[in-house]
């Protein structure tokens, strides 16, 4: 949008989902902080208290899997004078064996990680193409490589790539920059929900099902937790984030953190030395 050299046009408008919490709430500070324009979702009765104490931000109740709230969310962009950046930070992980996922909640990951943050950021291109805007999406470490019991969640974010792929193509010669963040660890709820879902799924399977997975779905879950204890925080997402919109020129993608690098270079492997290492994760892990 411009280089860091170029002065900053001041009242910039903004759309971030997910919003309230995590890496959406430190976009929103640090895009206020530059005194950008924000309009900031969040899940309706979702605690937003933070949101509503920055300045120039407005904050528009809407769930991203409910088809009239998405709705009424265009309808409220589109009134917006002019938009300079989408960035989709709203995101859910439903984790799990695949044997055990109620369909519907398979569909809820792929309509809240994948569907919703493409039909929105569609529905806004006639402002964005007026702005020479910037589309920023947060997908994730995970969507290169499909970790046990992390299939859904993998899964939504392969396709956010695919789908954001073909959106920078397609709306390249419109001066609209698409970047998809690819990060791994950040220290968010989101381990503390998936964790819950997950602990809350096995005492709902079938005993002998539940037999079957208990073992190498809590060894997942304790190398998850490991893996968060080193997770970076949200800031310093944020600050990514906001170089990536100051950028004159910002990658198609970027991964972010050692995690999603080394999930990179795991997904570069021959598929069966790849699949000997993923499924390595679910060994309990020795006392």
């Amino acid at each position: 949008m411009h280089s860091s050299s170029t002065p900053v046009r001041l009242h910039r408008r903004a759309l971030v989902t997910g919003a309230a919490t995590g890496i959406g709430l430190a976009v929103c500070q640090a895009l206020s902080l530059q005194e950008w324009h924000v309009l900031a979702t969040a899940l309706p009765g979702q605690d937003s208290s933070a949101l509503r104490e920055l300045q120039r931000t407005e904050v528009v109740e809407a769930d991203l899997s409910d088809d009239s709230s998405l709705q009424a969310l265009v309808d409220r962009v589109r009134r917006e004078p002019g938009l300079d950046a989408f960035i989709s930070s709203a995101g859910i992980a439903i984790p799990g064996p695949l044997e055990a996922i109620p369909a519907e909640a398979l569909r809820e990951q792929f309509e809240v990680n994948a569907f919703a943050p493409v039909l929105l950021a569609r529905a806004i291109l006639p402002l964005m193409r007026k702005s020479k805007g910037t589309l920023l999406f947060i997908g994730a470490g995970q969507g290169r490589v499909a970790l046990p019991f992390g299939g859904p969640y993998a899964a939504s974010k392969s396709a956010l790539a695919a789908l954001t792929d073909a959106l920078r193509a397609e709306t390249a010669d419109s001066g609209i920059t698409v970047t998809l963040l690819e990060p791994g660890a950040v220290r968010t709820g989101i381990l503390t929900d998936s964790s819950a879902r997950a602990l809350a799924q096995l005492e709902g399977m079938p005993q002998a099902m539940a037999d079957l997975y208990r073992s190498p779905l809590l060894a997942v879950l304790q190398r998850s937790e490991h893996a968060f204890r080193q997770a970076l925080p949200v800031e310093v997402a944020a600050r990514l984030i906001i170089r990536t919109l100051d950028s004159p020129n910002p990658p198609p993608r970027r991964l972010v953190g050692r995690d999603a690098l080394l999930l990179a270079a795991v997904a570069s492997l021959p598929a069966r030395w790849r699949a000997r290492l993923v499924r390595r994760l679910m060994r309990v892990p020795k006392a």
